[in-house]
């Protein structure tokens, strides 16, 4: 146990793991094994089944043989003979092909080949009969013999071919036999197979859960208990307390060297403690020297301060009483020196101000006079602007008014054409309606043909029925004749009923052809009136692009005309607020004349600076008015070259 505790973590997790992964290579290598043995199995359970699927094809194709070789008693000509007989031979060529893998695969295919052989054994003897049939009834028909030696000699040839097809359906049987009982034998194993696979797949992964839990518990007792001792004793040494136990400093492996790393750090902290002592000591003598250079520098600097507030204090007295004209000639401390300084310039700078201040009052006095005239001449002129504002604004109401009647007459004409629209197009759906009706008519025509043929063959297929009734009554001698005479009438009744649905077809031919004509005329009746429909829609859009001009034309005027009202509303506002304006430039003036008076209580100590007063510019030539030419386009727009009176004046 002293050795495995030495022992490096590593090595411990190398061992544990080592057993874990062989167990699992065991498991591994019997899935493998396992798997190989299934594939096996499930291959020779596969070889069966396809044994078994090419027999029950060819016993399949033997009973479709059998039943096709029953329709040569009904063949009437050689064409009939040979249809069932390449039936018996198609059915022929499937068994054949069906047994082809099977007999590759099986193990004793002596059986298969049998079936084979019997499958080409019935196909040879069928067609030895169909020629026999073929033979027997151009016989009967020639007078060489009667319809009971006829039935006998069908029943003759029947009795080779019904002995080949009792052979073949017993290797069938047999064969079907061993294939099933082979089948099960490989199932069972197959079975068996898994259930040993199982088996020890489920003790090797018992074995593996039972090594993890012995190697999780050996690490938990050799490595996860001392490494929560060493967290233990190494958060105690964070916290500070440097008396602490180390056991596990005599091990060799990794926790032994974490164990001796821990103690260089407990003694790394007994020797920071002591050095922290020491520097605190020493912390305590730089905080006394500071204070005292602290003292002594606040004195001087109190010394200073006193010398510089007191010639500010100066200097903000002489500014208070409005005297701008002096300066601070004292020099002031290093420190303060550019206190000084700074007053000095603002009360130059504030000084320049009240001087440039008391030049723009002379010039906003002249301006305001200047503003006074002015507004006076636009206030008159703005009255004269409202009377023809006043006059356009009329003569645009009856043009709007005009206007929008003839959108109104448009918008009745678009939907007049809309109407017949709607009628041509409502007339096309009527064909169309009428091109579907002809169609469907057409189309019951072909399928009531259909029928007629159907019934055809039901007569033609009754027509065999009783001759081959005819051939059973003749083999049961005088006990059939009357079954005969019967079977005779049903051969004469099929024979008219097949007379009649050849001319009810005929007929109905007949008025298909008709019906198509009448489809095709309906359909040119429909081309003509889409093209008329074609013809209004295009006469539609331009009735609707006439109606929606005159509606944008309509729009744009009622626009222009409250255009002009709010013109003539603003210019009304634009005299009252002159009035305003009017007012306000003589109670300017005033304040100008308020501004000087008091700015005439500083001593600025220097002459005022005086700046000559802007000349009024001179008065703008009068521009023509805008909507005076707006009024006169409209009228030439709507009265021709009639000449336009002008009423406005220049504003």
């Amino acid at each position: 146990m002293s050795l495995f505790q030495n022992a490096k973590v590593g090595t411990k997790l190398l061992v544990s793991s080592g057993i874990a992964i062989l167990l699992i290579a065991g498991m591994i290598a019997n899935q493998q094994i396992s798997s190989r043995q299934v594939d096996e199995a499930n291959a020779v359970v596969g070889r069966e089944q396809t044994i078994l699927n090419g027999v029950v094809n060819a016993e399949l194709a033997l009973a479709r043989m059998r039943y096709a070789a029953t329709r040569m008693n009904l063949a009437q000509t050689k064409e009939d003979a040979d249809t069932a007989l390449a039936t018996v031979r198609s059915h022929f060529e499937a068994g054949w092909n069906g047994l082809e893998q099977p007999i590759a695969l099986a193990m004793i295919p002596d059986v298969l080949v049998q079936i084979r052989n019997g499958l080409k054994d019935y196909t040879d003897t069928s067609e030895k009969r169909a020629a026999f049939v073929v033979a027997s009834f151009q016989k009967k028909a020639d007078g060489q013999i009667t319809a009971e030696e006829l039935s006998q000699a069908l029943v003759g040839s029947a009795a080779d071919s019904g002995k080949v097809a009792d052979a073949t359906a017993t290797a069938i049987d047999t064969a079907k036999k061993n294939a099933t009982r082979f089948t099960a034998g490989a199932k069972e194993a197959l079975g068996a197979t898994v259930a040993r696979a199982d088996s020890v797949a489920l003790g090797i992964g018992l074995a593996i859960v039972l090594v993890l839990v012995l190697s999780a518990f050996v690490l938990i007792k050799s490595v996860g208990q001392p490494i929560r001792a060493m967290t233990t004793a190494m958060r105690k040494l964070a916290d500070g307390d440097t008396d602490i136990d180390l056991a596990q400093t005599g091990r060799k492996d990794e926790i032994g060297e974490m164990a001796g790393a821990v103690e260089v750090f407990r003694q790394a902290a007994i020797n920071n403690k002591r050095l922290e002592q020491e520097s605190e000591a020493a912390r305590i003598q730089a905080e006394q020297d500071r204070l005292r250079m602290t003292t002594e520098a606040e004195a001087a600097a109190r010394s200073l301060l006193q010398d510089a507030t007191s010639g500010l204090a100066t200097g903000l007295r002489r500014l208070a009483s409005g005297d701008l004209g002096f300066q601070l000639n004292e020099a002031f401390s290093s420190d303060f020196e550019a206190l000084r300084h700074d007053l000095n310039g603002a009360i130059a700078q504030l000084a320049e101000t009240m001087r440039a201040v008391a030049g723009a009052s002379t010039q906003i006095d002249t301006g305001t006079r200047e503003i006074s005239a002015s507004t006076e001449d636009l206030s008159k002129r703005t009255e004269q602007q409202a009377a023809s504002l006043e006059e356009t604004a009329a003569a645009l109401d009856e043009i709007t008014v005009n206007v929008t009647n003839s959108s109104k007459r448009a918008e009745e004409a678009r939907k007049t054409a809309l109407l017949a629209n709607e009628s041509a197009a409502q007339s096309g759906a009527v064909v169309a309606n009428a091109v579907d009706a002809m169609q469907k008519i057409e189309q019951s025509s072909n399928e009531i043909s259909n029928i007629i043929g159907v019934i055809d063959e039901i007569a033609f297929q009754t027509n065999l029925l009783a001759l081959n009734a005819g051939v059973e009554a003749a083999r049961a001698g005088d006990a059939g004749k009357g079954f005969a005479v019967v079977a005779q009438e049903v051969r004469e009744l099929a024979q008219r009923s097949a007379k009649a649905a050849k001319e009810i077809k005929e007929l109905i031919r007949n008025s298909s052809v008709e019906v198509q004509n009448g489809v095709r005329l309906v359909s040119e009746t429909g081309d003509a009136l889409k093209t008329i429909e074609g013809y209004i829609v295009t006469v539609n859009q331009h009735m609707d692009a006439i109606a929606t001009s005159a509606r944008e034309q309509s729009v744009g005027l009622a626009e222009v005309n409250t255009a002009v009202n709010q013109m003539d509303q603003v210019t009304q506002q634009n005299a009252a607020m002159v009035e305003e304006s009017n007012a306000a430039s003589a109670t300017l003036a005033s304040e100008a004349q308020r501004l000087r008076e008091l700015i005439a209580q500083f001593q600025l100590g220097g002459a005022p600076r005086q700046s000559a007063a802007m000349a009024a510019s001179p008065a703008h030539r009068p521009v023509a008015s805008p909507a005076k030419r707006l009024a006169g386009k409209v009228a030439k727009a709507f009265s021709g070259n009639a000449a336009v009176k002008e009423s406005w004046e220049e504003f």
